[in-house]
């Protein structure tokens, strides 16, 4: 016996990465130089002869799940195929990983998992057998089962009198081995058992044979507990007899075994703790003990064919290669698993490009591209395999909720009324989204077809029934892009983002006009459109605006994030903003979510339109103020109404006995009704009924006490002083016959919404009558005019989405489009009229101008001119911790206010509350669908001038109940746990105090000084005067260089000082360093300009950043 040595040590197990499965089976390829290797991932891969790396030929996975995996039993080749079984299939695939079939055992032996397999001594078939989960005697799903190979029919099975745990082929017999411990010698032809020998009386652990001889190892009994045999019995399978046990002496007991295939008498036992003996039953006093240099377990065993190679399998997912070829050992020569030479192994075939000398000028046109005599697959006309009858593609519309909320069952049929809302839309054709019209004649997809399925909501339409006689008006509206006549400037609009976000984005080119317009790239970002609606609504803009004066002590209040935003959007003055604080505070609310306002991965529900949504979320919304501004009406009675709020006297009528019961209530929105019948001329007529609605029902009277007395309910607007001084009004279009009533009519000038209309109330009445002119009514009434109208826009091939027209602000019929960041004029006409069916009408804003209206303006506006900003926030310290560290307060609140023009150092750090989302393209490309939502964590604000200057004055982190994705804390210095009242240490706020300190800072008038302040206050969501800030980005930047200098760079060559260092997990950035270093970076501008240096500091700095990488050296010890 030569001696044995290891040569290599690979990874088999590629299935995920950092996971790695046990190896379960080792075969040695006996048609090619491979070694294949199946783990309990159920992966199997094959690897080469070439020592050290055996560069892997193929991996794939064979059996199972990476959610339910199921490892490899056992694996078998042939000349074409490599054959492997899992716990419930076996598989026959291709030695480059082609699946060629599979077997699923459970349809022939339910409940049978597979243990082993091997190859019939006489046939090409192959022989699995195994045990089912419950095995209890004798079954026949305890049985071997017998496959042809070639068509992977099941021939026969057999019986067994135990569970099979092994199986193998040993001489002229079919070995199957039992849980019992005995050991079945099979006729191969009929599976009948000829022979038993009783091995091991507590169970089997290996069975392997060669020529005539048998050795198996297993379990001994002692006393009642199952411990491994410490021998290797041997049997004759020629006289059936027992021969002389071998010991086997290393703890543990022997666990693997392989035969010598070219000395039967020879063969490798291995224990499960990474020792391995080499045995020959003529010699016993001859045996070889080795250890395997490994901290893991060893998982299998086996021989090459050509007796050369031993590979352990082990549970880290590695093999190990031994040889007793010296050799190959010294010479690192490829190794030898078979006997006979194989064919070569059917490598890629790699296309062999001509070295050429690359240059900077060197044109990329003389890289030549393949030449194709045929067209390609990726060429297929999408006619030719999308279709509108494909089944996969036209999936049956998903059931309306409101019908599966009332089924009822009998005799397994599910019966329901027909909703309301869906009521005269039968027996109609609707308007389908075919996919076909989404594609160009290249097969490319179009641009408006590529909108909406970034938007993922592109089933967000108002499902408009379309007649015969349809078409032909379809085909009489203005051509247009799209065919019916939408201007660009109504289509959705897409951010384009780059790896700097959104910075260099071409913003002022949609919007050249002094309104500011609102950014997409945020959640339930539909509802800007309607928020613009009740910024341009006075009195509404003005209550929010009060609101923010006064002291509201709720940490979330959508009436006070809306008087941020509408501030904001004042100040900007054609800037884009955002209404991330809005919206965020939105979807924080409780119920939100059950009322359906929601837009986005939070919610399941996308088949509601859009108009549907900001409907409701008007609603929502109105009710909400009204709700917050009550908190504070003991102390603001007058201040705190809203203007939408109105009363309405509800009055029921017994028409028996004629008992009479009144009441009164609020409301804030007037849900348009339409007639059954007939025609209306204006919106004015349709309005009088739906405020004044009557309705019939049958209840038990009080009075008469009759069961079923029908009664009538009539509610009205109790008086005119009861009107609102802002009209919202839900159109409440669903349905065709709904929006016809919205199309101008032939020969009338006058348009379906009027710009102004009067309402008065006449012995309980409601009345109301459309203006078109300059008339004047003939009696004291309340006028109304209209501001703004948020309206749903779904092209053919676009993605539905809201826009909102407003007439602007003391400005006659000056209207204006706004359509998320993008705001131009129109005309009038363009914004009232509803003629083409892709403008959806949705919510309308009136407000009241008649005289008692403005002069009640008129003393609101005297009433909160006693109202003030909370000035006394930054004279205190304010705090949500529970346990915060005295040692870790760096603060010191102020004494006296800042004055205007007061200098103060900011700086603020961010965590990420949603990760960003990514699209790749087939052609490799990359584009950020939508950034990663980062959230204010920590807030600095240091002294920028005084006797006190570098001390903070704020430094407050962040409350956030949002969760956080990632912490950011190698950049942020934020931790988990410090953004929580019960467990951090340092000063904690909540989002909207410390957005309320940094609000009075910049109304005071107090300039700010930072490094990259645009991003920093674009995520806190506040407007800074441009005249407010000084950003040294801006101040050591050169107009000839396109690079902007980082703040740790800069700091590093003028002050010499090392920030940002802490650059551990446990480390970050500290927003006090940073917010002083930018204080004193601007004190070196100053001393710069006054030396006139500045060009000179520029220069050098511009010439030290190539050299240094743009960063600061790395430093050395010693």
């Amino acid at each position: 016996m030569g001696d044995w040595t290891q040569q290599s040590h690979i990874l088999a197990d590629h299935v995920v990465p950092g996971v790695l499965g046990a190896v379960t089976s080792l075969y040695f390829d006996p048609y090619a130089e491979l070694m294949w290797a199946g783990s309990a991932s159920g992966q199997l891969t094959s690897h080469t002869n070439t020592p050290p790396t055996h560069a892997r030929y193929s991996s794939f996975a064979a059996h199972g799940t990476p959610a339910h995996p199921s490892p490899v039993r056992g694996i078998l080749a042939d000349e074409k195929y490599v054959m492997s079984i899992g716990s419930d299939t076996m598989r026959a695939t291709q030695r480059t990983g082609l699946g060629q079939w599979s077997v699923p055992i459970q349809a022939h032996a339910p409940g049978l998992e597979l243990a082993g397999m091997c190859a019939s001594p006489h046939s090409t078939d192959i022989i699995v057998g195994g045990a089912t989960a419950s095995a209890a005697g004798g079954t026949l799903a305890d049985s071997p089962v017998l496959l042809a190979i070639h068509d992977s029919h099941v021939l026969r099975t057999a019986p067994s009198d135990a569970a099979i745990t092994h199986i193998l082929k040993a001489g002229k017999y079919v070995c199957t081995g039992t849980e019992q411990g005995t050991i079945q010698l099979r006729d191969p032809r009929t599976l009948s058992i000829e022979h038993k020998l009783m091995a091991h009386h507590g169970g089997l652990i290996d069975v392997q044979a060669e020529g005539s001889l048998l050795y198996s190892i297993g379990w001994t009994l002692r006393q009642g507990h199952r411990i491994a045999e410490p021998l290797i019995k041997v049997h004759d399978l020629r006289t059936l007899q027992p021969l002389v046990p071998i010991p086997m002496t290393a703890p543990g007991g022997p666990a693997f075994l392989a035969v010598h295939p070219k000395r039967a008498s020879m063969l490798a036992v291995a224990t499960h703790q990474a020792q391995f003996q080499i045995v020959d039953t003529h010699n016993p006093g001859q045996s070889q003990f080795y250890m395997l240099p490994s901290a893991s377990y060893v998982s299998a065993l086996t021989f090459s064919s050509s007796a050369e190679v031993l590979a352990f399998g082990e549970s880290d997912g590695s093999v190990r290669l031994w040889t007793n070829d010296k050799d190959a050992a010294a010479m690192a020569a490829p190794m030898r698993f078979n006997t006979y030479p194989t064919q070569p192994l059917a490598m890629p075939e790699y296309v062999s490009t001509p070295r050429m000398e690359w240059k900077h000028d060197t044109p990329l046109s003389c890289i030549g591209m393949p030449y194709y005599d045929h067209a390609l697959f990726s060429a297929m006309p999408s006619e030719e395999y999308w279709s509108q009858g494909t089944a996969l593609l036209t999936m049956p519309a998903p059931l309306d909720p409101a019908v599966l909320d009332s089924v009822h069952f009998s005799g397994g049929i599910g019966y329901a009324p027909l909703p309301r809302h869906l009521r005269g839309k039968r027996n109609l054709l609707l308007g389908t989204d075919d996919l076909t019209d989404r594609f160009d004649r290249s097969g490319k997809l179009k641009r408006t077809a590529l909108a909406r399925l970034r938007s993922k909501h592109g089933d967000r339409r108002v499902h408009l029934a379309r007649f015969h006689s349809q078409k032909a008006g379809d085909a009489d509206e203005a051509p247009g892009a799209d065919g019916m006549g939408m201007p660009d400037y109504c289509r959705q609009l897409t951010i384009q983002y780059s790896r700097f976000g959104v910075e260099d984005f071409d913003f002022a080119s949609y919007n050249k006009t002094p309104f500011a317009g609102l950014e997409t790239n945020i959640e339930n970002a539909y509802a800007n459109a309607y928020l613009q609606a009740l910024h341009y609504t006075r009195p509404l803009r003005a209550f929010a605006l009060r609101h923010i004066l006064m002291p509201c002590a709720q940490p979330k209040c959508l009436l006070c994030e809306a008087g941020f935003l509408f501030r904001m959007l004042d100040d900007a003055q054609g800037t884009r903003c955002q209404a991330a604080n809005l919206l965020h505070t939105l979807k924080a609310m409780p119920n939100v979510a059950t009322l359906g306002v929601l837009d986005g991965a939070t919610t399941n529900e996308t088949s509601r339109a859009y108009s549907e949504l900001a409907q409701t979320l008007n609603h929502f919304i109105l009710d909400t103020f009204s709700h917050e501004a009550m908190r504070l009406q003991h102390h603001f009675q007058q201040l705190c109404a809203n203007p939408c709020a109105f009363a309405v006297e509800t009055k029921t009528v017994c028409t028996l006995c004629g008992y009479e019961k009144a009441r009164q209530h609020g409301a804030h929105v007037v849900d348009l009704l339409y007639p059954s019948a007939g025609a209306v001329d204006n919106l004015a007529q349709l309005l009088a009924p739906s405020l004044a609605r009557e309705t019939m029902s049958k209840s038990r009277c009080r009075r008469c006490h009759a069961p079923h007395a029908v009664h009538s309910t009539f509610s009205t607007v109790p008086s005119m002083d009861a009107l609102p001084d802002v009209l919202s009004i839900n159109a409440g279009v669903y349905a065709a016959n709904q929006l016809a009533h919205w199309k101008p009519r032939a020969n009338e000038e006058e348009g379906f919404v009027p710009p102004c209309m009067w309402l008065d109330v006449e012995h309980g009445r409601l009345v109301a009558q459309g203006v078109y002119d300059d008339a004047v009514p003939k009696r004291a009434c309340a006028m109304y005019s209209i501001r703004a109208l948020t309206v749903q826009i779904q092209g053919a091939n676009d993605a539905p989405h809201l826009c909102t027209f407003v007439r602007a602000p003391g400005e006659v019929d000056a209207w204006y489009v706004f359509n998320d960041f993008l705001v131009r004029p129109v005309r009038a006409q363009d914004a009232l009229c509803f003629g083409p069916s892709w403008k959806i009408p949705a919510v309308l804003f009136y407000e009241r101008v008649d005289a008692a209206a403005c002069a009640r303006e008129q003393q609101l506006v005297q009433w909160s001119q006693a109202l003030h900003p909370d000035y006394d926030l930054l004279l205190h310290d304010t705090n949500l911790a529970k346990h915060r560290d005295p040692a870790l307060m760096r603060q010191q609140v102020l004494d006296v206010l800042p004055s205007p023009g007061t200098l103060v150092a900011i700086d603020t750090e961010f965590v990420a509350l949603a990760s960003e989302e990514v699209e790749l393209c087939s052609d490799g490309t990359r584009s950020v669908i939508r950034p990663s939502m980062l959230g204010l964590a920590r807030v600095s604000v240091l002294r920028g001038e005084g006797p006190q200057e570098g001390v903070a004055f704020i430094d407050d982190h962040i409350h956030t109940v949002e969760p956080v994705v990632d912490y950011l804390t190698q950049y942020s210095g934020i931790q988990p746990g410090d953004l929580d009242p019960a467990t951090t240490k340092y000063t904690l706020v909540s989002h909207k105090m410390a957005y309320k300190k940094l609000r009075i800072l910049v109304d005071r008038g107090c300039r700010f000084i930072g490094h990259g302040l645009a991003k920093d206050f674009r995520i806190i969501n506040i407007f800074v005067p441009p005249s407010q800030v000084i950003d040294t980005v801006n101040l050591f930047h050169s107009p000839a260089h396109p690079r902007n200098l980082s703040l740790r760079f800069l700091a590093w060559f003028l002050l010499k000082r090392d920030i940002q260092s802490g650059l551990l997990l446990h480390e970050g950035h500290d927003s006090i360093e940073d917010a002083d270093a930018a204080l004193q970076l601007y004190r070196s501008y100053e001393q710069f300009e006054q030396d006139n240096r500045l060009e000179d500091v520029l220069e050098d700095l511009y010439e030290m950043g190539p050299r240094t990488s743009w960063r600061p050296p790395v430093k050395t010890d010693g």
